[in-house]
């Protein structure tokens, strides 16, 4: 008996080894869901296909596979715009499976009527579009080859629903469809360039992102710096290619001391690295002139930063390449680029260490609470924050990460809503690590309804919630750049443990530091799903976004880069 059209897309999906599919069912995708029952993969019925984009996006973040999302016409595939730029933007594989109505059911003002071939075209890498049940599987193998190929990110597929049911044709020639072009390897002429350049360098700095945590080669990473003696400052995204402990990781470019560093390096080694706005606080990070910008796209070398060389590679060849011509040279003695790093972290431990000093109160100084998680949770913990003030508290100095992967968020989309439903994706990504999301008061409303995805699954999550009555973000934004011109900021939030318990969570509502601490202990000890309402001040400023606010207030203008919380 021939396949169905259903059947033929699971086994593709199992075949390119697709293990969960994030999405809700509907009446013309039943068919799908119907052999979904005997097949060996897993649907995630998330509430909202917003949060099953999110999901998937933070689902291949961890695991480094492709999220896979499946959702009915119209309205259920434009509900994952925002995820899919999210993804599009932050460079991660992603499929995403989008229904449409039969071709005999257009323009007649049929229920889900949407184009969907080109709904979200400007969202995707790439639209495939089979038009027989022959061209499903060729279709899905197309859109895993472009979800990873050069610089990853979502592509689509239209399944147009009389496919479902439909039986497999016999065809002589299966239907073809375009192949990503393989990325370029890195010439030797610009290997050899850039190892002189950096042979040259008396104050050489590596600068990373999350190019090279896509790639797997932190270790090559590692050992080219020790080749140099070169720091290492990571973007946002790269941060844990290095542990933050090691020797030679500066950390984030915000970092104290890290701005002096960058501006007396005479060479930079940007790798995998976009320097976005957010990274690089309003591109005002002082990259060195002489800069060599290794990327898998060449659309990003040069494009925020002029360079002196840029080598359109993916960072484990490139970064092969250029430890084959320094093999030969021993590893430098700790100098300069180690005192930089030790003297950095010194200074900060120091002031660290004043604050902890003082007595904490309600409402709490963010940095306390960020610390307080940090010390609470193992260091393979994976963190994730949605688009908002509480998210740069996770970027302060005192919020240590140990491996990649570790930190989620939509960085350069900054979205709301994103960490309730990228939270249980990230779980199933990675079961053994503890993953915990920190969020402020205003998107955690905006996407509450995922809690009944993260307890119907049984998992173990800790939502930690930065209660300050507040769009904060943009209340800073008003106080500094608008003269204290309030409006549209305050927001009524509601009982966050009562909230927990209507969905099935614990909840906790934090009254003193001693009680911060014992609920980030039951959390982990009782397991499921936890909600923590932590008290937040919302006149104390992170230093990142202090400084973000200064540089808006500075120029005079909103900017448009400022989310909410």
């Amino acid at each position: 008996m021939a396949r169905t059209g259903s059947r033929v897309l699971l086994d593709a999906l199992r075949a390119n080894e697709a293990e969960y599919i994030f999405g809700i069912p509907g009446t013309l995708t039943l068919p799908f869901y119907d052999d979904l029952i005997d097949h060996p993969m897993t649907p995630i019925v998330t509430r909202h296909e917003q949060g099953a984009g999110f999901a998937a996006d933070a689902y291949a973040k961890v695991s480094g596979r492709t999220g896979v999302i499946f959702t009915v016409p119209g309205p259920g595939g434009t509900n994952l715009a925002t995820p899919l730029q999210s993804s599009l933007e932050d460079s991660v594989p992603v499929v995403a499976i989008t229904s449409a109505l039969a071709d005999n059911m257009r323009n007649k003002s049929a229920i889900h009527d949407v184009d969907m071939e080109n709904a979200l075209r400007p969202f995707v890498k790439q639209v495939l579009v089979p038009d027989s049940v022959a061209g499903i599987a060729p279709a899905v193998d197309a859109a895993f080859k472009w979800a990873k190929a050069g610089r990853p990110g979502p592509v689509q597929v239209v399944m147009k629903s009389n496919l479902f049911a439909a039986e497999e044709e016999k065809v002589h020639r299966a239907p073809e469809f375009p192949l990503p072009v393989s990325v370029p390897s890195p010439s030797e002429a610009d290997l050899d360039r850039a190892a002189e350049m950096l042979l040259a360098a008396e104050r050489p700095i590596i600068y990373t992102g999350f190019g090279v945590v896509a790639a797997g080669c932190g270790r090559g990473l590692q050992l080219l710096a020790n080749k140099l003696g070169a720091p290492v400052v990571t973007s946002i995204k790269g941060r844990g290619v290095l542990s933050e402990t090691d020797v030679l990781n500066f950390g984030l470019p915000t970092f104290v001391g890290c701005e002096d560093m960058l501006a007396e390096a005479d060479v930079c080694l940007a790798v995998g690295a976009g320097f976005g706005q957010f990274s690089t606080l309003y591109f005002k990070i002082p990259i060195p002139e002489r800069l060599i910008q290794i990327d898998i796209d060449p659309a990003r070398l040069g494009r925020n930063y002029p360079v002196s060389l840029g080598i359109a590679a993916e960072a484990g060849a490139a970064l092969d390449g250029l430890l084959k011509r320094l093999e030969e040279i021993d590893d430098k003695p700790p100098g300069e680029g180690h005192f930089r790093v030790r003297s950095g972290k010194a200074i900060y431990a120091e002031r660290l260490a004043g604050f902890l000093d003082k007595p904490p109160a309600v409402p709490f100084d963010g940095l306390f609470v960020v610390k307080a998680l940090r010390d609470g949770f193992p260091p393979e913990t994976v963190f994730i924050s949605d688009s908002s003030a509480t998210q740069s508290w996770l970027l302060e100095q005192a919020f240590t990460i140990y491996q990649p992967r570790s930190v989620l968020l939509s960085e350069a989309y900054q979205t709301m809503g994103y960490a309730v439903g990228a939270a249980f994706g990230a779980k199933l990504a990675a079961p053994e690590r503890p993953v915990c999301a920190i969020v402020g008061d205003g998107s955690f409303v905006m996407s509450c309804g995922e809690l009944a995805t993260a307890v119907s699954l049984g998992l173990d999550i800790t939502y930690l919630i930065f209660n300050d009555g507040q769009y904060n973000a943009l209340r800073h934004s008003q106080k500094h750049v608008f003269g204290g011109r309030y409006i549209g900021t305050e927001i009524n939030s509601p009982d966050f443990v009562a909230l927990a318990a209507a969905f099935g969570a614990a909840g906790h509502r934090v009254e003193s530091g001693a009680d911060l601490s014992a609920a980030i202990a039951r959390a982990q000890s009782e397991g499921g799903v936890h909600i923590i309402d932590c008290p937040i001040d919302k006149d104390v400023l992170s230093t990142r976004w202090t400084r973000t606010v200064k540089t808006f207030s500075s120029r005079g203008n909103y900017g448009g880069a400022l989310a909410t919380d």
